[in-house]
């Protein structure tokens, strides 16, 4: 039986979790306005609590795929 929840889950997750790395491997002209500085040389950026935001959002929705699958597949 084919589970298309599942599948369109774990698509988006992936999804999400390659634009939230993309968006992390941005050089700093790309990454917007500064948030917060450590040090001169290490910078909170914008994009950076994007990318964060988009990763977690992209673990979030792989788990509820996992939960959707066990659910369909054991009934519990």
């Amino acid at each position: 039986m084919f589970q298309w929840r599942v599948v369109l889950l774990a698509v988006l997750a992936v999804l999400l979790l390659v634009a939230g790395l993309v968006a992390l491997i941005l050089p700093d002209p790309y990454e917007g306005e500064v948030l917060y500085e450590f040090d001169k040389r290490h910078t909170f950026r914008l994009l950076d609590g994007i990318a964060l935001v988009l990763l977690v959002l992209g673990c979030i929705v792989a788990w509820i795929a996992g939960i959707v699958w066990h659910r369909r597949m054991y009934g519990s």
